[in-house]
C-alpha cells in the first residue's frame, strides 16, 4: 500500500473517529429505562430469595410469558406479564394471579406487595 493511499485512509477515517466516541459516551446504559418486568424477564436464570421463607429457589423468565421456579427438589411452570411498575405472576392454571411492584435495590431486583418485599432476584 502506498504511503499516500495510506494517509488519505486515514485522514477519511479521522473524523469519524470523534462522533463515535461521542455516542458511545452519551449513551445510557442499556435497559436503564426499560421496564424491570422485562429486565427479569430474560431467559436467564436469577437467585430468588423468598423473604418469607428465607429460602432460595432459581427463577427463570422468558419474554413469552412462561418461567420456571425451582428449589432444586421440585419446579413450577408460573405465567407472568408486565404491569407498570411490576409484574403480575400466576403460579400454576387455576391459582391467583399475584401483582407486584418492582424495583431497584443495592441488592438487586425487590418485588413487593403492600409495601413489604415479598422476594429479591440477584445475578
Amino acid at each position: 500500500m502506498s504511503v499516500a493511499r495510506l494517509l488519505r485512509t486515514c485522514f477519511i477515517r479521522a473524523p469519524l473517529i470523534p462522533f463515535a466516541v461521542l455516542a458511545a459516551l452519551s449513551a445510557e446504559p442499556a435497559g436503564a429505562d426499560e421496564p424491570l418486568a422485562k429486565v427479569i424477564a430474560d431467559g436467564k436464570p436469577w437467585e430468588m430469595f423468598v423473604v418469607k421463607r428465607r429460602a432460595s429457589n432459581i427463577l427463570v423468565f422468558r419474554p413469552d410469558g412462561g418461567g420456571t421456579i425451582s428449589d432444586g427438589l421440585a419446579s413450577i411452570h408460573p405465567t407472568w406479564r408486565a404491569v407498570l411498575g411490576g409484574i403480575c405472576v400466576r403460579p400454576k392454571p387455576g391459582d391467583a394471579e399475584r401483582c407486584l411492584d418492582l424495583a431497584r435495590t443495592k441488592d438487586g431486583i425487590a418485588a413487593s406487595q403492600n409495601g413489604g418485599t415479598v422476594w429479591v432476584l440477584k445475578r
